[in-house]
């Protein structure tokens, strides 16, 4: 195999991992690919190693890796995001025992590009590269929120949306609705809507030109924080995001998510 039948062999296969939409195994991308899994292994092992595809432990497949999933946007072009991000979710995982999660809307789906699990006693799983229903979600709905009519349709796919439990939102005019809440108050929340028994926290980080390039988000399992203490975790979701924003080059003089989180905890009172 030569060098130019390896790049183009490895290019083939992250082509093959991104239009599956779920892990592929080693036969199946030596099937895809007419290669033998042998030499499909070696491609992956390479990828992986770079950081382009990420091995699901469990079942030993693979899907796209942080890397592929940030090439041509706007993550790319600066590790900055990634770093502060990855030690904001940090923070908020040990300190506040809240799983952390940094995303974005790439190629029209919510993927997750970091994941940190929370130092408490129970874990809600989640990995890096994994795509996320954009209606059903805290990161999905703030992202989709910042979103023009016409790329949102596209994201959101034709309503009426699936129901992942019995609290998703799956009417259009609902969603438009809970997305318009999402930009009065600043942040986002999904009570049960992906998943019962869990609640997610979720809000956008902006560049410096105030565009929503990502978001980060914490979940929580809702029996153990009482919804008293939700307006408490969306101010340390948001104080994270916008000191994230920051780093990009982001003033908060155009626009203070803090100060609207404050507004609306200010009104629920």
């Amino acid at each position: 195999m030569t060098t130019n039948q390896s790049l183009g062999r490895g290019l083939e296969m992250l082509s093959a991992v991104d239009e599956s939409g779920e892990p592929l195994g080693i036969r199946e991308l030596a099937r895809l690919l007419d290669i033998s899994p042998s030499i499909a292994q070696r491609l992956a092992n390479t990828l992986v190693d770079a950081g382009y595809l990420h091995q699901v432990i469990e079942t030993r497949k693979y899907r796209l890796g942080y890397r592929a999933l940030a090439l041509g946007s706007a993550t790319a072009r600066s590790d900055v995001l990634h770093i502060t991000a990855s030690a904001e979710l940090k923070v908020l995982a040990e300190t506040h025992q809240l799983n952390g999660y940094l995303g974005a809307i790439q190629q029209n789906s919510v993927v997750y590009l970091h994941t940190v699990q929370s130092s408490g006693p129970i874990a809600i799983r989640a990995e890096a590269g994994q795509r996320i229903p954009a209606h059903t979600t805290a990161m999905g709905k703030c992202l989709v929120a910042e979103l023009s009519a016409e790329r949102a349709s596209l994201v959101l796919g034709p309503g009426p949306y699936a129901a992942r439990t019995k609290h998703s939102i799956t009417g259009v005019r609902a969603l438009q609705n809970e997305l318009d809440n999402i930009r009065r108050r600043g942040y986002a929340i999904a009570d049960e809507e992906n998943e019962v028994g869990v609640v997610s926290i979720g809000t956008v980080i902006r560049n410096k030109d105030g565009v929503a390039v990502a978001a980060i988000s914490v979940a929580f399992l809702k029996a153990q924080r009482d919804p008293e203490e939700w307006p408490a975790i969306a101010q340390l979701v948001v104080s994270a995001a916008l000191r994230c924003s920051k780093a990009l080059g982001y003033s908060s003089n155009t626009f203070d998510q803090s100060a609207a989180v404050d507004r609306s905890i200010a009104a629920a009172r």
